[in-house]
């Protein structure tokens, strides 16, 4: 019986049996306790994870519901509460004298990063907001209470599952602790006392240590279910997201992946593999459909040497024609994506320029410090008046851009992200991912390391105001090349969409060649260096000049094409950017005769 408290009610929630002792269940508490809400998520949490065998380590015991709970599940050996409120501790063996609980064992003390001497306890009239402080409201007295070093508790008692309500106290108790033998933990988060910033700290720590919040669990709750993601050799059920633990900030040895769609881009390929080797991107995963040109074969080559996995695109077996969307959906439960530490969804149109240290990811990083995501604004390159295709770099041939400075009517512009994997991150999209701010503060950057924050709030927007984010990083990006690539990539299609085609207006808004701001020079010798390993390779080579061949033979063939014919003379009339060609003078001078008439 109680030592202290005499009762003669009995409360049964979720099944335990309470003794009502009315100075302990205040009116706040019996409320929800008679209508079966009073830890009703740790409840069931308990007894959704127990097994035969386990040992469970509760630091923050309440008036013994949950531990009564998980010591009554068949099979479990033992628990250890760990209770700070000596007011409690009669009431906690109460509980468990009622409910038969012969296989746990309650100490009295606060559970601390580090054993060390006593701890002021503060004990106030609603057991639940008693605490280590005395500031957030009144309290009625103050106990000495043990601090106990969970790191020795654990060692000692070796639990295998860990259950956590201390009332804000788990930022940083588990920084330093051995969790190597713990499966699962059942925390309740209190992100109000410690802000978004060590919500933050809490989930990457126990990232950090392999444990992620649990997709069986309420993501928005206070109670979240971390799970060890690896158990002796075997992966947990499979997850829309990469399920394993990830590395805290700085990241040593990223793996970064880049996911990318390609239809007809192989003259292409090689240079934007090798800029993108030499900057530090780690793996690569490329996803076609409908090939003629043999980038499919330089691909599957690529993939032979472990250059590149090369994949069909899943939207084919599917019968979809949203093959870029669908591909990036399936990147989610690839090996390639399960490993990585960063992913990047961009195209072979695209190369990161990188402005600091010596023009690498990892100088990135350095610099813009950590990110869940780092967005790259684009910059445009033109067509530099180029009317034929050459078998040159794209990096080399078409130096005219936007401007990087842009006024206030032209500063949106698209964007690509560096996403760092974590339980932040929901989905990998092409331009942007989407983020859950469940799990603390939100890191997002532009292109000079500064905050951003408008794409949480507008998750159907892909650009922004870019004015002023190209200090660290810029996306410089090649849509057009010459006019003849541009007419093959009118004929291919759009990436994004089947049967899709690119408009006049692409080309007008995209065509700038007004400004040479951009060095696309000082990395070019570290690009061709890989270039260079990568074409010595006898077969890569040869599907390349295939490829080559390709192109050239689809610009022939679309020579004297009405409609291509049509695109050319447009052009040349409206928005092209260097000297037309002395036998489309004629045409183009009839053309701007006619759109004048009509205006």
């Amino acid at each position: 019986m109680l030592d202290m408290y005499e009762y003669s009610e009995e409360i049964t929630v979720h099944g335990i049996a309470v003794p009502f002792v009315p100075e302990i269940i205040t009116e706040k508490i019996e409320r929800p306790m008679r209508r079966g809400r009073y830890e009703r998520g740790e409840v069931e949490l308990m007894r959704n994870i127990l097994r035969p065998g386990d040992r469970l380590l509760e630091l923050g015991a309440g008036v013994g519901v949950v531990s009564s709970a998980a010591a009554t599940v068949d099979g479990v050996e033992a628990v250890l509460s760990i209770e700070a409120d000596p007011t409690l501790v009669p009431m906690i063996e109460e509980t468990w004298r009622l409910n038969g609980v012969t296989n746990a064992t309650l100490r009295n003390g606060i559970a601390t990063a580090q054993s060390g001497e006593p701890i002021n306890f503060y004990v106030r009239s609603d057991f639940w907001a008693s605490s280590m402080e005395p500031d957030s409201r009144p309290y009625e007295r103050v106990e000495s209470v043990p601090a106990m070093g969970v790191g020795d508790i654990i060692k000692e008692f070796s639990p295998t599952v860990l259950s956590c309500d201390i009332e804000g106290a788990e930022l940083g108790l588990l920084d330093q602790a051995d969790l190597s033998g713990i499966r699962h933990i059942v925390m309740e988060l209190h992100p109000k006392v410690y802000g978004p910033e060590g919500l933050r700290e809490i989930i990457d720590t126990l990232g950090a240590k392999g444990f992620l919040p649990s997709e069986n669990s309420d993501i928005s709750g206070s109670v979240k279910r971390f799970d060890r993601v690896q158990i002796e050799g075997q992966m947990l059920p499979a997850f829309s997201m990469p399920r394993r633990s990830y590395k805290k900030w700085p990241v040593e040895n990223p793996r970064i992946l880049v996911a990318t769609c390609m239809k007809n881009e192989g003259p292409f390929i090689l240079e934007w593999i090798a800029w993108h080797r030499a900057i530090g991107v780690t793996d690569f995963v490329v996803y076609t459909n409908d090939c003629t040109d043999g980038t499919d074969k330089l691909l599957d080559r690529l993939d032979d040497m472990g250059i590149v996995k090369h994949l069909p695109n899943p939207a084919l077996a599917a019968g979809d024609t949203n093959f870029q969307p669908r591909a990036l959906r399936y990147t989610h439960y690839t090996r390639d994506m399960r490993e990585a530490d960063f992913v990047i969804s961009m195209d072979v149109d695209e190369f990161i320029n990188v402005h600091v240290g010596d023009g690498t990811l990892l100088d990135l990083f350095e610099a813009a410090g950590e990110f869940d995501v780092l967005s790259m604004s684009e910059l445009n390159h033109g067509s530099n008046g180029k009317l034929h295709f050459a078998r040159d770099w794209v990096t080399k041939l078409y130096p005219s851009h936007e401007s990087a400075t842009p006024g206030k009517r032209k500063a949106h512009r698209g964007l690509k992200s560096i996403t760092r994997l974590s339980p932040r991150v929901q989905s990998i999209r092409n331009h942007r991912p989407d983020l859950s701010q469940n799990f603390g503060t939100v890191k997002w950057l532009d292109g000079s390391g500064r905050r951003r924050e408008e794409l949480l709030t507008s998750p159907e927007d892909n650009g922004w105001d870019a004015r002023g984010s190209y200090e660290l990083v810029t996306l410089e990006h090649f849509p057009l090349r010459s006019l003849e690539c541009f007419l093959v990539k009118m004929h291919r299609g759009d990436v994004v969409v089947a049967n899709k085609r690119v408009s006049n207006r692409y080309w007008r808004t995209r065509n700038r060649n007004e400004h040479n701001s951009t060095d696309l020079t000082r990395f070019r010798p570290k690009a061709q260096k890989e270039f260079d390993k990568l074409i010595q390779d006898t077969d890569l080579a040869a599907c390349h000049e295939a490829s080559c061949e390709a192109h050239e033979a689809r610009i022939a063939s679309l020579a004297g094409n009405p409609e291509f014919e049509d695109r050319k003379v447009w052009i040349f009339d409206e928005a092209w950017g260097g000297e037309i060609p002395e036998e489309y003078r004629e045409r183009v001078e009839a053309h701007r005769k006619k759109r004048e008439e009509n205006a």
